[in-house]
């Protein structure tokens, strides 16, 4: 189901991309991010051409990323907070407005942690890979971790739910390859300990 553009209150995105990764825990999950990051790419071969940064919120990985970037985001202001150096396209990763194979490789971070069903992932997975023709950096939170852990037990005693979905490394591969990629390499920020996780993939062929 594709959605639609949307703006949060004033001064948001700002915010976010000022202090998320700039103060308490955030500079660390950020050095962590980007070597997991970074190490996949090492791993990974691709032809020339424009990546896509999809969400890419206030464009905090972007400039990791190896070729010309596009950055895709259904919030107009965390594109207004990324700056103009990149291409900006407002729009949701549903539905992307963009031809097949365009991109000759992609990130999609910290997006399917928010999507509770393994159909809709499914679906945002199927559609990254339609307009990649190269490597494509997915992360997920993997249910087999202690943050996953400590996250259960602040639900089960009445806690506020997070919001956020996690899926086992397994069940997740399985996922990809029912979107038609094939998983290349995973890099957990801290295996069982941390959720986050990222994985490197390419489309599988087509017969």
């Amino acid at each position: 189901m594709a959605e639609t553009p949307y703006e949060r209150e004033a001064g948001y995105a700002e915010r976010y991309r000022d202090r998320r990764f700039q103060s308490g825990h955030g500079p660390l999950t950020d050095r962590r991010e980007r070597a997991a990051l970074r190490s996949l790419l090492r791993a990974a071969r691709w032809s020339d051409g424009p990546w896509l940064d999809a969400p890419s919120g206030a464009g905090r990985l972007s400039d990791e990323l190896p070729g010309p970037t596009v950055r895709l985001d259904r919030d107009a202001g965390m594109l207004r907070a990324a700056g103009p150096e990149r291409p900006r396209v407002c729009g949701s990763v549903h539905a992307l407005p963009f031809a097949d194979g365009v991109f000759a490789g992609l990130l999609c971070h910290r997006l399917l942690q928010h999507i509770p069903t393994a159909v809709e992932r499914i679906d945002i997975l199927r559609e990254l890979a339609r307009v990649c023709r190269g490597p494509i950096v997915v992360s997920f939170f993997d249910a087999h971790s202690l943050q996953h852990a400590r996250r259960l037990l602040r639900r089960a005693v009445g806690k506020k739910r997070s919001g956020r979905a996690a899926v086992g490394r397994g069940a997740f591969l399985r996922e990809l390859r029912a979107a038609g990629l094939r998983p290349l390499a995973v890099r957990a920020l801290r295996r069982f300990i941390a959720e986050q996780t990222l994985v490197l993939c390419e489309r599988l062929p087509v017969d």
